[in-house]
């Protein structure tokens, strides 16, 4: 559904797309995307968008956030970036901080990924909501996208016409906050990178970790974060689980899935980078390690387990 439609069907067309969710994840922070797309091709990966689509892109997301407002009846205050529109009931101030946020992620991201400098990879612009209660966000999530939120603070809507909206509630500590900010707009940005192939569910929330630990730095928590898998592996027995074929991964699985990606990255971010581009040209997440990063799984198992400190690791 590439045409941009009337905009009092905006709302309707985004509702009709978004696809149910895991309830009660024991996670911060959760996602919600489609992922019945094909394998990738140059016939569906995304089409880049004429800068008089992308406008009319960002106006139909405006209209939609106009929508959501008046059926929460709930005012919002929009600030708007280079790539974000961010609709919250925070203080003015403390909104465009971490809109700003936002900003460097995609700048951190697209550095990453070799994204032209520049480049806006959203259709439009990511559609952001930010409550400053809990209840006004679990509301959002019951009424307007049409999941149940569970113990969440905040969840990506990845839609497969292209579009990204992402909710949260602003928590009181602020890195944490901050953290699960981050985590969730990089679910987004990978719904938009290159094509609409859904990554698995290991690396998406190994990558998302990873990324909001770099952007949000809190003293200790790259060594907490790394004894942490590796305890959680001893407590199952030296086994990762069903950490690599989950359509959701284990909560005890986010240290694991964040160490995972941040030890692929170490050791060779070129072949990560190709590693990710693969699956989004259509190869399995098994074949595209074993081409494109150069090392199938057990030999990744293998390696990794002897990094985090766990022997005879099994996959």
């Amino acid at each position: 559904m590439e045409r941009l439609l009337p905009f009092q069907l905006a709302i309707v067309v985004l509702l009709a797309l978004m696809q149910s969710a895991p309830a009660a994840l024991p996670r911060a922070g959760s996602s919600t995307q489609d992922t019945s797309s094909a394998p990738a091709t140059v016939e569906n990966a995304w089409p880049k968008l004429t800068d008089e689509q992308q406008a009319k892109a960002v106006e139909e997301l405006k209209h939609v956030a106009d929508d959501v407002a008046q059926k929460l009846k709930h005012d919002l205050l929009l600030h708007e970036t280079k790539y974000f529109l961010f609709y919250s009931d925070l203080n003015p101030r403390e909104a465009a901080n971490w809109a700003g946020l936002l900003d460097r992620m995609y700048g951190r991201l697209a550095e990453l990924f070799a994204v032209p400098k520049g480049e806006n990879l959203w259709r439009g612009k990511g559609l952001i909501f930010v409550f400053s209660k809990a209840d006004d966000y679990r509301r959002f999530e019951r009424e307007i996208a049409h999941v149940d939120p569970g113990s969440s603070a905040g969840m990506s809507h990845c839609f497969n016409n292209g579009i990204v909206m992402i909710a949260f509630y602003r928590q009181p500590q602020e890195l944490t906050f901050a953290h699960v900010l981050v985590h969730e707009s990089v679910h987004g940005f990978l719904h938009r990178y290159r094509s609409p192939v859904h990554i698995p569910s290991w690396a998406n929330e190994g990558l998302a970790e990873t990324i909001a630990s770099e952007l949000v730095p809190q003293r200790g928590r790259r060594d907490q974060v790394k004894t942490s898998a590796r305890e959680f592996i001893q407590q199952h027995d030296n086994s990762l689980g069903a950490f690599f074929e989950a359509a959701h991964i284990d909560g005890w699985q986010y240290p694991v899935a964040e160490t995972m990606c941040t030890f692929m990255i170490s050791a060779n971010k070129r072949n990560y980078v190709d590693f990710i581009n693969g699956m989004k040209e259509g190869l399995s997440w098994e074949d595209s390690l074993a081409q494109r990063y150069k090392a199938p799984l057990d030999r990744l198992v293998a390696v990794y387990g002897s990094w985090v400190g766990v022997r005879g690791l099994r996959d």
